[in-house]
């Protein structure tokens, strides 16, 4: 069967000759099954931002208490970090395009009881943590899967251009969702978001049925448990797996939360409203995906260990100073900056996780990694709103960001094996 049939269902559709002979900024896209993919799920995470700021923007200007934008940011990942492990090792026994559907599908349901919910003046504070954590939940399984799936429709030596233009999409998404939420926001209200990200969700469905998926690389024979602990096992044994899982949970607890409480430093601090939030996080968006671009250009390049960390370090700085700022066009400049340089880290760090996978492994090491990529947000987020009450969003975004600073300078200086990777 012609490997570009859309019925094959064990393998991906491969590239051209010439055009898997082309590299450079662009070169995944050479694979259809990696394209359309990329597309789907571009459309997606528009969505997701469109909703995302909606939200945020809601729960800051309703409720009032800080501390709330860290629950629901903890409530949606909290059960990645209970059950990511599991959604790992699924993606390593299961097929792919059902535990990618039916998370696809559910997340919509999710975003449609919330616009029912909002229209009929019924979303409060407890509803939307019940929600987000069921979206979480559902999240815990397909996450490894499409981190598993998405650098399986290229070859190896093009993971690493996979990857960053993983992180262009998404960044890509972070940078016109705000923009089009805070159109919304100001013409429609939030239920239109709401709406809009429902509708989001069927670009990425149309695309895992148009595609053939690669199926997991093995059918294991052991057990659920014995499965993890082997995963566990090769992260732990390995050292530079297990210093990058480290560092992606400690840069994430540290890092994360500026996200989350962009609302408070644009409502509370700068005084710019709605308006000026959206404009905040697009200036995130924008430096991200320039990062993403440079980071795609530069491939399967040497010395990217050192450049990760000095990307962590330049973030912590440039952080501290955006969120001391006091002039909206000062700190949107300074987040552009950020954006670029966390993108540069984190986009870096993922790509090098993934080439050292086996692929025999790969969702469960790629689950490990993710819970603590995925997981140290959240708490970092949950305690930052706690001492936001009484220390105040800039003293604590700015310690927490000079902190990380701190962290990889002293990695960069002192960890050889990071720093060579």
């Amino acid at each position: 069967m012609q490997a570009n049939d859309p019925h094959d269902r064990t393998r991906a559709p491969a590239a051209s000759p010439a055009a898997e002979a082309r590299a450079g900024l662009l070169a995944a896209f050479s694979y259809p099954a990696f394209r359309f993919l990329w597309t789907g799920a571009f459309l997606s995470s528009v969505g997701t931002w469109i909703q995302d700021v909606a939200l945020s923007w809601l729960i800051h200007s309703r409720f009032g208490d800080p501390s709330y934008l860290g629950l629901r940011s903890f409530a949606q990942e909290a059960p990645l970090i209970a059950f990511m492990l599991i959604g790992g090792a699924a993606a390593d026994r299961i097929d792919r395009r059902l535990i990618l559907l039916s998370s696809q599908s559910f997340q919509m349901a999710m975003a449609m009881l919330l616009g029912l919910l909002y229209l009929s003046d019924r979303l409060g504070i407890v509803a939307i943590v019940v929600i987000a954590f069921a979206t979480g939940l559902m999240q815990s399984q397909s996450a490894p899967t499409y981190q598993a799936v998405i650098t399986s429709l290229v070859p190896r030596e093009r993971i690493a251009n996979a990857v960053a233009l993983n992180s262009l999409q998404f960044n890509l998404s972070r940078a016109i969702g705000p923009v089009v939420a805070g159109l919304l926001l100001a013409q429609a209200g939030a239920g239109w978001c709401f709406g809009a990200n429902a509708l989001s969700f069927v670009a990425v469905i149309l695309a895992l049925w148009r595609i053939a998926l690669p199926p997991p690389a093995v059918r294991p024979r052991e057990s659920l448990s014995e499965s993890l602990r082997i995963g566990l096992r090769h992260v732990t044994g390995e050292r530079r797996l297990r210093s990058a899982t480290l560092l992606a949970g400690t840069a994430s607890f540290l890092a994360f939360p500026l996200i989350t409480y962009l609302p408070v430093i644009a409502g509370d601090v700068l005084k710019t409203g709605a308006e000026g939030y959206s404009l905040l996080l697009t200036s995130v968006g924008v430096g991200a995906i320039v990062g993403a671009l440079t980071t795609a250009q530069r491939g399967h390049a040497a010395g990217r260990g050192r450049l990760m960390l000095a990307a962590f370090t330049a973030f912590g700085v440039l952080t501290t100073a955006a969120v001391l700022s006091r002039w909206q066009w000062l700190s949107m400049l300074l987040l552009v900056g950020t954006g670029f340089m966390l993108t540069t880290a984190f986009s870096t760090l993922n790509s090098l996780v993934q080439e050292m996978a086996p692929d025999a492994l790969r969702g469960r090491v790629l689950s490990i990694f993710g819970v603590a990529f995925r997981g140290g947000g959240p708490v970092g987020s949950l305690l930052a709103g706690f001492l936001i009450r009484s220390a105040g969003a800039p003293v604590v975004m700015a310690a927490y960001a000079a902190l990380l600073a701190a962290i990889s300078a002293a990695l960069l200086l002192r960890d050889s094996e990071l720093r060579k990777a």
